[in-house]
């Protein structure tokens, strides 16, 4: 039988979809409602962007029709609503997200241009190829079905989602938008030798991935096989069948007959996808062999292993005298970094690898040593731990070796995430900040040691600037634009030069530029191949830089005077990040293999390789094709940008309700929002079962000033008496409203938010005491983090002081919660304590009151005499004081936890409550016009009466305007 609580839980369940398709197209982006943004349409297209990035945003709106064009024509359809794109930059990362809802496509581009050893940094134009793939996304998925029956379920969701997104692979979507991305532009990952590099050394090794794991993110580079394995795949079923046979794929998968994508992809190519993947793997082993017979005729260089390391290692830094070498060491995702100081000298003593071998064989004569591979680990001389889980990054050692530049991102009081340069004083773990919110991506300090020269990229342009070392004070050398990208600046001995990485016309070129005047000019062959991280060789007169030339990631040295290059390795994989010995000229590097990437070494007198070699592009994908020549994307001109105001206006329906010990409440939320989060409006309406609170109410949240505004109109019902069980005379109907501030501040380990306010309203108890309730409320909320590497301990404290009259009576409360919190990645561990007080003569209704679900129809401020438990039914126990204790740990998903609360001033009489919960926070709903939720689920079982040995689910979404 269908009851109220199935109703309630499938609204629930139908709510979590809704914030999990969401999710699904990337990482949740919060915008920054209170700067200065504006707006610019094309025919389809509206785009809104903060003011600061307006060159590059323009530039790449001026390109937006000939990519949906170009797009639209290879895909086979495109979206017949217009799609808004969102443009924000919240923590200096190359990314976008496209969401692709059929009532609402959206995009979200972050605007910083990407490195050149990025898998991202082979591109004619950065903002181009960005649109490019995300256009792709919302192009392919948002073809609609034309099975009438799927239509139908799908527009009563609240956000509508195609049969292509529903049913396909990650390594489709992600493979496909890839494939297009390098078919258009000519340039993309498709046609960079990192895609290469990572394919053919994983066939190497035999570390491709299965068919499941293309899908999957684990291990290193695990996350990028839908995007590089996935494209090569799909370059080979084109091959096979030809360019048609992919819209004849997403046409199969959306047709009237329901299929799914395996069915559908066996219609096309004849074929199960994991089976002929299976062949394709085949191929791409079989032409790595040939790649590594080609080279190694030609004799392979690799230089000397000086240590073995994994995962996405940093580049290395050599101090002056030589002796001593600074890396990052970097591990799984979420894994904080770290930079270690090793000798560069190698490791002789080995004291406890040998007694451990000894003392085995003490044990047993007959058992055999390991065969040790490679060198021995090195250890470090100091460490500098990730800070708050914000790893440094770009180690480079100052004049004199005792302090180490690095980059370390910190949070602004905007609310965003800016690189900052810091220096570190490696023997003793001092740590000084130089600059704040600078967006330093990378520095190299003078001679002198009183500046920088540092990439500063801000609102997607990336300039090279000059950094003072004492005062943090940053002056533009050269200009970078949406097109112009300059990288990895190292000085000249003299200080009088330096030379830098320069991204123009899809080729990253060396440029020499005065370190005065900041006037710079090519100092590379035009030869058509890429290079880049270049770093002056002992003497001056040389370079070593890395070179794309002949399809492999390789080092080379160039004589500045004649422009004459010299390969210095050889390698199956890709040699990057060259870094000389000042004292040997020995030229430090990183090596890729499978699971990241080596340190080694060469010494460039040593080595005789000849010119260098080139793969051939018929050994695709384990070696890039040419790039095709020429712009592929003309612009067109723009209409005017104009003010944002309060944005574009769309209205959600979204399911509500929640399932509790007093009984179930559902209900619909009607959200009106703009795509920054500008204004919200809100609507609310829940009905109930049983004791729970039910009503209506109107809510708006003004977050285009600071400190935001905010507005409650509410009606609410709760009848306790209902359930049988009240300790007081709790039945209430409450109608009123609530106006109050807020305003957030803080960066790095302190942050504070602090909001004021006060509401009125007409409370009515059923009985001769109706009358009105008026309140003004403060509430302060700070919270100070310490983390090193990957421990941490936290403290925070909210505070709530409150008073008012109801029903003539006057009254004070004050409430106060401190939180304790300490982890590692092999436990977690939290406790909670809130501390409530009110007047003893206080009117019965203000006293304090356990149990119940926290209310979802008004603000909690004015209710904090409400101490929630959702696995106790309302008003389990009341008083004029409170203590309520919380301890908790994380076991993957679910929170574990003990919970008991008491209203005698004795502490004599307590309930308490043993249960676990999941809880999901969406909090960057904004450009998607779905408004801030928060989804809980959990099991409470009671300990003491008069609920005792009672166990009970509970579930809700909250949704917060």
């Amino acid at each position: 039988m269908l009851t109220f609580r199935h109703l309630t839980a499938g609204l629930l369940l139908a709510a979590a979809s809704t914030f999990a398709l969401a999710g699904r197209g990337g990482a949740q982006v919060a915008t920054r409602p209170f700067v200065d943004w504006r707006t610019v349409r094309t025919e389809h297209f509206d785009v809104h962007y903060p003011a600061e990035m307006e060159a590059w945003t323009l530039d790449v709106a001026s390109r937006l029709e000939s990519v949906r064009e170009a797009v639209a024509q290879m895909v086979g359809s495109a979206p017949g609503r217009r799609v808004t794109i969102v443009v924000e930059d919240p923590s200096v990362q190359s990314n976008g997200s496209a969401f692709p809802f059929l009532e609402a496509p959206v995009i979200s581009m972050w605007p910083t241009p990407p490195d050149p050893r990025s898998q991202l940094g082979n591109h004619r134009g950065a903002g181009e190829q960005l649109a490019v793939h995300e256009f792709t996304h919302i192009a392919h998925l948002t073809r609609p079905s034309r099975n009438p029956r799927e239509r139908f379920l799908a527009s009563l969701l609240p956000v509508q989602v195609g049969p292509v997104t529903r049913k396909a692979p990650r390594w489709i979507t992600e493979g496909y938008a890839t494939y297009v991305e390098g078919k258009l532009t000519g340039s993309g990952r498709p046609h960079s030798v990192i895609r290469a590099a990572i394919l053919r050394e994983w066939a190497l090794e035999g570390k491709l991935p299965t068919y499941a794991q293309m899908s999957a993110s684990g291990g290193f580079n695990g996350g990028s096989m839908a995007y590089l394995a996935g494209s090569a795949y799909l370059e080979w079923l084109v091959a096979r069948s030809g360019e048609e046979s992919l819209p004849h794929l997403w046409r199969r998968m959306s047709a009237r007959q329901d299929r799914g994508f395996a069915e559908a992809f066996a219609g096309v190519y004849g074929g199960l996808p994991q089976d002929l993947y299976g062949r394709f793997t085949v191929d791409v082993t079989e032409r790595a062999l040939q790649a590594r017979r080609t080279l190694s005729v030609a004799g392979l260089e690799y230089g000397d292993t000086v240590q073995r390391l994994s995962w996405t290692t940093g580049d290395p830094a050599v101090s002056p005298d030589g002796k001593h070498l600074a890396i990052v060491l970097r591990g799984a995702p979420g894994t904080p970094s770290r930079v270690v100081v090793w000798n560069t000298a190698p490791e002789t003593n080995d004291t406890a690898y040998s007694r451990a071998v000894r003392r085995m064989l003490e044990r047993d004569p007959q058992d055999v040593p390991p065969v040790r591979s490679g060198p021995r680990p090195r250890r470090p001389l100091a460490t500098l731990l990730a800070v708050n889980g914000r790893g440094h990054d770009a180690p480079r050692f100052l004049p004199g070796g005792a302090d180490v530049l690095v980059i370390r991102s910190e949070p602004t009081g905007e609310g965003v995430l800016r690189p900052d340069l810091f220096v570190w004083t490696w023997k003793t773990g001092r740590l000084r900040r130089v600059t704040h919110g600078a967006s330093i991506v990378s520095a190299d300090p003078a001679p002198d040691g009183r500046a920088a020269a540092a990439v500063r990229c801000a609102g997607g342009i990336c300039d090279l600037v000059r950094v003072g070392l004492a005062d943090g004070r940053v002056q533009v050398l050269a200009k970078g634009t949406p097109t112009r990208v300059f990288s990895r600046p190292r000085f000249a001995p003299d200080g009088r030069t330096l030379v830098a990485a320069v991204q123009e016309r899809g080729r990253w070129r060396i440029a020499r530029v005065d370190a005065a005047s900041g006037e710079w000019l090519y100092a590379d062959p035009d030869d058509g191949a890429s290079r880049y991280d270049p770093s002056f060789l002992p003497g001056a007169a040389s370079l070593v830089e890395t070179s794309e030339l002949g399809g492999i990631a390789n080092l080379e040295t160039l004589d500045l005077a004649t422009r004459a290059t010299r390969p210095l390795t050889r390698v199956t994989g890709a040699a990057v990040a060259p870094e000389p010995d000042p004292a040997t000229g020995a030229v430090f590097f990183l090596s890729l293999h499978g699971k990241g990437l080596d340190l080694n070494r060469v010494r460039p007198d040593s080595v005789a390789l000849g010119q260098a070699l080139a793969l051939a592009p018929s050994l695709a994908p384990v070696a890039p094709p040419p790039p095709a020549p020429g712009d592929s994307l003309p612009r067109s001109p723009l209409s005017p940008p104009h003010e944002y105001g309060i944005g574009p206006r769309r209205m959600r329906v979204l399911p509500a309700g929640s399932v509790e010990a007093d009984g179930a409440a559902a209900g619909l939320t009607l959200t009106s929002s703009d795509p920054v989060g500008r204004l919200t409006l809100m609507a609310r309406g829940l009905i109930g079962g049983g004791a729970v609170e039910r009503g209506a109410s109107a809510s708006a949240a003004w977050r285009g000033s600071r400190p935001s505004l905010h507005g409650d109109l509410f009606w609410m019902r709760r009848r306790p008496s209902e359930r049988g069980f009240s300790p007081l005379s709790l039945d209430a109907d409450y109608a009123g409203g609530t106006a109050f501030a807020e305003r957030a501040w803080g960066s790095g380990r302190l942050r504070q938010s602090l909001r004021g306010g006060g509401s009125l309203g007409r409370l009515d108890r059923g009985d001769a005491d109706a009358g009105q309730r008026g309140l003004g409320f403060v509430e302060y909320a700070g919270s100070f983090t310490r983390a090193r590497g990957a421990a941490y301990t936290a403290l925070a404290l909210s505070v709530n002081g409150s008073a008012g009259r109801t029903q003539g009576d006057g009254w004070q409360r004050g409430v106060a919660t401190l939180t304790l919190a300490a982890g590692s990645p092999l436990l977690s561990l939290r406790g909670d304590a809130t501390v409530g007080v009110i007047g003893r003569d206080a009117p019965e209704w203000e006293r304090f009151v356990v149990g119940g679900a926290q209310t979802q129809l008004a603000d909690a401020a004015i209710f904090s005499q409400r101490i929630s438990m959702a696995g106790l039914p309302f008003g389990t126990a009341a008083g004029s004081q409170i203590l309520a204790l919380r301890g908790s740990t994380r076991l993957g998903l679910l929170t574990p936890y003990y919970w008991a609360a008491t209203t005698s001033g004795d502490l004599e009489r307590w309930h308490r409550v043993v249960g676990a919960e999941a809880s999901y926070a969406f909090t960057g709903g904004n450009i998607l016009f779905l408004p801030a939720a928060r989804f809980l689920a959990g099991a409470a079982y009671s300990l003491d009466d008069p609920w005792r040995h009672r166990a009970r689910i509970y579930a809700s979404v909250a949704y917060r305007p």
